[in-house]
C-alpha cells in the first residue's frame, strides 16, 4: 500500500506541476552551490529518509522533483536521479528500514543500538562514496 501510494503521489506531483514548484523552492536555497556539495546533500537526504520510509516509494517520489532541480541548476538530470537511486538502497540503521534489517534484528542476536551505531557509520560512508562517484561520473 505504501509503495503504491508513493508511486501515485509521484505521478500526481509530476502531472500537476507541484514537483516543479517544490523544485523551484529548493533551487532557491541551493543555487550557486558546488555540484559536489549538492550531491552530498541529496545523498544524505535520501539515505536518511529511507531509514523511515519505503526505499522504492521515496525514490519514485523524489526523482521527478530532483530532475526539475537539476534542470533549473543546469546539472545533468541523470546525475541526481542516479544518486537518489543508489542512496535509496542504503538503509542500514533501523529494523524498519528494509526487510533484511528486520530479519537480522528479529534473530535477537543484535540490539537496535548496535544497528544504529554501525548503520550511521555505513550511511556516512555511503553518502561520501555515492556523492563522489556521482560528481566524478554523472555531474
Amino acid at each position: 500500500m505504501l509503495f503504491g501510494g508513493g508511486l501515485t503521489l509521484s505521478a500526481v506531483l509530476r502531472d500537476s506541476g507541484a514537483s516543479k514548484i517544490l523544485a523551484d523552492g529548493i533551487v532557491f536555497l541551493i543555487e550557486g552551490g558546488h555540484f559536489y556539495l549538492i550531491g552530498l546533500l541529496v545523498a544524505a537526504f535520501i539515505i536518511f529518509l529511507t531509514e523511515f520510509t519505503s526505499n522504492t516509494a521515496s525514490a519514485a517520489l523524489l526523482v521527478p522533483i530532483f530532475i526539475s532541480i537539476a534542470q533549473s541548476l543546469g546539472m545533468p538530470e541523470l546525475g541526481l536521479a542516479l544518486i537518489i537511486g543508489l542512496g535509496a538502497s542504503c538503509a542500514f540503521m533501523l529494523p524498519v528500514a528494509t526487510p533484511p534489517n528486520a530479519i537480522v534484528f528479529g534473530t535477537g542476536e543484535i540490539r537496535q543500538s548496535e544497528m544504529v551505531r554501525v548503520g550511521v557509520l555505513l550511511n556516512i560512508v555511503c553518502i561520501f562514496v555515492i556523492a563522489t562517484v556521482g560528481y566524478l561520473f554523472w555531474l
